[in-house]
Parts: C-alpha cells; structure tokens; sequence
C-alpha cells in the first residue's frame, strides 16, 4: 500500500484500488471523503507520482494512470519488476533492476515506453532514481549517477547501501543503510546523519527529509541533524504535504495526520499556498516591469511562458524561485499542486488577454509582492537569474 497527495487530495493504494481523499474536508470536519476511486487493479501500488493531469502507480509490473480528478484507471503489464519512479509535469521516469524508461504521461501504451540507452553503460542492478531540472539521479550497483534527461551520463559517486534517492534543488539526498547524506550538484557531500531502524520510505520537500523506518520517524535538517523523530510509531508508510504530514497503518487500517508544527515546533513556519503562487507570477511580473516582454499562454491545460520572444520552461522557473524561496520548490517537486496555479490565476484575474496572448495584471500582482518585504530585497537577482532562461 502507500499514500502520495496533491493540492486537494490525499490518495490512498490499499486493497486493490487508489482512493482520492478530500483535503479539505477531512482537516476542517474530520471526515475522510471519498472524492474517487479507481478500478479494481492487478496489484496494489507501492509507488505513486504525479504528473500534471494524472496519478500514476507501480506495483509488482504493473504501471498505472489514473485521472487524478476523476479516477479513470488504465493498466499496463510491463512484465518486469518496477522498483522506483518519478515525474516531471509531462513523463514518468522509472526503473527495473536493468533499465530506466520513460513514457509520456498522455500517451499511455507499452509500445512508447523508451528505455534509456545509458542504462546499458550502468552498474547493476539499477534500485532508485529521482529527477531534477534536466538531470536524474539513479542508484544502481555502487554507484549514483547523475545523468541528463536525454540520457547522457553526467558524473557518478561511488556509494555502496543505497536505498532511496531523492532530489533537492542544491543536489541529490541519498539514503543508505544508515544515513542520510546530501550531496551538491557537483555530487560532492555536504552534510550526513544517522538514523536507526529498517529503512520503509523518505520523501524530501522544500526544508526537510522525512524518513519512515521499523522503529522511527525522523526528520532531517539540511545540515545533516536529525531535528525530530517519533520512536515507535507504527506507521506503514506516509506522505508530505505543505503543512501536514499524512500517514497509515496498515495493521490498523487507521490513516491519521499531524500538523508539522506539533513536529518542528516554533521553528516551522505555515506554508501558504496563495502567497507561493503569487511570488512566481510577482517574479514574472519583476521580469516585464525590468523593461522585458512577458507573456503568457494557456494550451491545454499548461501555462506556457514567453520572455522576449523566447519561450520558458515553467518547470526551470519553479525551480529558480526555488532557490530565494524554498516553498516554490513544492510546487515544483510535486506537479500535483499544478492545478493551484490555474484556480489562484483565475480567482485573483491575474491574465488580462491581449489578443490570443494573455498579459500579467501587474496591478495586481504590484499588491501580492508587496506583501513579502524579503521579495523586494532580492528583486534584482531573481529577475537576473528568470532572464537568463530565456536566452
């Protein structure tokens, strides 16, 4: 079984089938409301990631896509084990003990899964990967790797007792047999700590790791420090959300949640998502007042960028931002939270059309940035860092 979230709603992988939980009503009246369910599947997921429209799933050597807004359910039998995936807005990245693949998320067949052409000069076998930018981070053998989307190998680290990497926007966090290491971009190693117990999952968000082991929750600061942790806690498995943390119980069957300030105490601060996004269109909008053309395009379902002419990779201005405001970076991690974007845009009239084309409503967003005084004092690098995209 296994949880996984996005901006409205938990997903819950037990018995067979995928349940949609609603957020909001189950932190506001306490009650678990079943938003959607799949279809009976062929295995149960242990794996869940999302893409911008769709939940996707593995178990056993299965893949599963699921419309994360109605359920709708489709399978494929890959028939061979799939031990780790991940997701950017538009594919899934996946492994077997012998290759990476990759398959776009809207076409949905065996036949297009491509398998990666590095994976042939790879270690084996291959156990985990994560994505970041234009680079994957794969473990295989005694090695992690970073190699480029289109498949070139970047560099490696030797590193033997893997058991789950995971992608920050500084470099890769990687999880042994006893610790938790981080790493730069250059794979160099920043900081390391030690944790006890059976690893059973880690999820790394915007500040922290989290890790779920046979005899403890842990929480992991960047500077290697283990800064809390539950002894004993019985969960099966847990996800991250901005401001909970959403666990289960297998034995129990019992799903519960904590805030993460019962966690981290004074130290954690409230994530807003409204103000997340509005420091991205705030950005955009530093970028046009600076004198630059910006515009905006919706197709399909994406928001497309366009800066003097040039487009821009939504997803590389996520993850920019993410670097002056770790919080963006959630946003970025987890295309599920996409859809916020879409309803904050049309709640707050934030596109003016012109034409085919769609102008930022600077009056407006003039007023959201104003809000943050820390926005304004690094105006001038953050407009430096979204042009420099576009070139």
């Amino acid at each position: 079984m296994q949880l996984y979230t996005d901006g409205e709603r938990v997903f819950v992988a037990r018995d067979y089938r995928v349940e949609g939980i609603s957020k909001r009503e189950w932190i506001e009246s306490g009650e678990k409301k079943v938003v959607w369910q799949s279809s009976k599947l062929n295995e149960t997921p242990t794996l869940l990631t999302n893409t911008r429209f769709y939940l996707f799933g593995a178990g056993g050597t299965y893949l599963m896509r699921m419309n994360r807004t109605t359920g709708e359910t489709e399978e494929i039998d890959f028939e061979k084990q799939i031990l780790d995936m991940t997701s950017d807005l538009r594919n899934v990245f996946f492994v077997t003990s012998e290759g990476i693949y990759k398959l776009d998320a809207e076409r949905f067949e065996k036949a297009k899964i491509e398998r990666l052409a590095v994976s042939d000069i790879l270690e084996k076998p291959i156990r985990s990967l994560d994505l970041i930018g234009d680079y994957l981070y794969v473990s295989a053998g005694s090695w992690v790797y970073k190699i480029r989307k289109d498949g070139g190998k970047e560099s490696e680290k030797a590193l033997v007792g893997v058991k789950k990497v995971l992608a920050n926007y500084e470099g890769p966090v990687v999880i042994t047999e006893d610790k938790v290491i981080y790493f730069t971009e250059e794979m160099d190693t920043l900081a390391n700590g030690f944790y006890e117990g059976e690893f059973l999952k880690a999820e790394h968000g915007a500040y922290q790791t989290w890790l779920l082991t046979s005899t403890h929750f842990s929480v992991f600061g960047k500077t290697g420090e283990r800064i809390a942790h539950v002894e004993a806690p019985h969960y099966t498995t847990f996800t991250e959300g901005l401001n909970h943390i959403y666990y289960y119980n297998e034995a129990e069957g019992d799903l519960t949640y904590s805030y993460k300030k019962d966690l981290l105490g004074d130290s954690f601060v409230s994530i807003d998502l409204v103000d997340t996004v509005a420091l991205i269109f705030a950005s955009l909008m530093a970028v046009e007042l600076a004198g630059n053309r910006v515009r905006i395009k919706e197709e399909r379902g994406f928001i497309d960028v366009s800066i003097n002419h040039k487009p821009v990779d939504m997803e590389k201005i996520f993850l920019t931002l993410s670097k002056y405001f770790p919080e963006v970076f959630y946003l970025y991690k987890n295309p599920g939270y996409y859809d916020e974007i879409d309803n904050f845009a049309e709640k707050y009239e934030l596109f003016l059309k012109e034409g085919e084309e769609i102008k930022l409503n600077t009056e407006l967003l003039e007023r959201f940035a104003s809000i943050r005084q820390d926005f304004h004092a690094l105006k001038e690098d953050i407009v430096k860092e979204i042009l420099s995209l576009a070139r």
